[in-house]
């Protein structure tokens, strides 16, 4: 009996060894669909081998499939995951990057996944110009229509003046964590849309008041969480000759951004504070009357200190 079953687990481990890709790692990543020009992108996967340990991953990207791609090295930010990141002078003037990631075990085993194709927007790119960009996208499609035809009996009536809406960079390269960068803003007039309200020179002004911004880890020790951290402060809004500039979030750094009607954004890098690590922030704002609120997303930018930034400003002109 014991001869018996020594030949079929012998004959199991033959077969299992012979079947391609077992003993190789495994590597599980969301493909990043859309990213902005000129902006970094990180790219993150979850890589894994039962068998051995996992050496080394790495990230192979090119402007085209016919050229030999570039090569970054992917840290590990524990837990299985590991991130690189392409450089913004990398992404463009093209219109499209394509990227695939590479594990290797420490038996030499390697496995590779298939050429990603992602497609290069410029900041300003309505939503419905990026099909199946995220499912955020997709939501702010779905709550523009009733803001522009909504009637006066149904439902809560619609913002008046203009509204945005941001595809976080989270969203839209498809992970828990966030990486990427892309930004798109749609606007819609939702009220009557007359007059010449939405002349930036009617806008300039300094709008002050207090900002919340909060770091959620997203890397795990011991099956935990890290606690998330938050800040809050006075924070000022210059808007000056059609600018706006923030001030105040992130110690003497300013976030600026060209204003779009009652509208902007911002996107910039920020060094580590003593409560933050290196951040990739959007701030996307808006300013009805005298009342300028901002919403603040962003993910880490230091890959031993992997989550996702949040937060909000509540400014009034003074």
């Amino acid at each position: 009996m014991d001869l018996r079953l020594k030949t079929i687990s012998g004959a199991l481990a033959l077969i299992l060894l012979a079947t391609p890709g077992f003993g190789t790692p495994t590597i599980v990543h969301d493909p990043i669909k859309v990213a902005a020009k000129s902006q970094p992108l990180g790219v993150r996967a979850t890589v894994r081998d039962a068998a051995a340990r996992v050496d080394s991953v790495s990230l192979f990207y090119a402007s085209s499939r016919g050229m030999t791609p570039f090569r970054a090295a992917m840290a590990s930010s524990g837990a299985g995951v590991w991130y690189a990141t392409i450089p913004g002078h990398m992404m463009g003037p093209g219109a499209q990057m394509f990227y695939y990631i590479q594990a290797e075990n420490a038996d030499g085993e390697v496995r590779e996944t298939d050429w990603q194709a992602v497609k290069l927007v410029d900041s300003g790119v309505a939503p419905e110009a990026i099909p199946s960009a995220s499912s955020v996208a997709q939501k702010a499609q779905q709550q523009a229509v009733p803001a522009k035809t909504g009637g006066a009996g149904s439902a809560p009536a619609p913002r008046t003046g203009k509204a945005k809406y941001l595809i976080p960079a989270a969203i839209i390269v498809g992970g828990g964590l966030a990486i990427g960068g892309a930004l798109a803003i749609a606007t819609y007039d939702s009220g009557g849309g007359g007059g010449g309200g939405g002349s930036a020179t009617n806008l300039n002004g300094n709008y002050g008041g207090n900002f919340d911004v909060c770091f959620a880890p997203s890397a795990v020790s011991n099956g935990v969480a890290g606690a998330t951290v938050c800040n809050a402060g006075l924070v000022n809004v210059y808007v000056t000759n059609g600018t706006a500039r923030i001030v105040g979030i992130w110690n003497a750094e300013v976030l600026s951004g060209a204003l779009n009607g009652s509208l902007f954004s911002a996107v910039a890098n920020v060094g580590a504070t003593p409560i933050f690590p290196a951040a990739h922030l959007i701030a996307s704002g808006e300013i009805s009357g005298d009342a300028c609120t901002v919403r603040i997303d962003g993910y880490s930018t230091d890959p031993l200190q992997p989550g996702d930034f949040s937060g909000r400003l509540d400014t009034t002109k003074r």
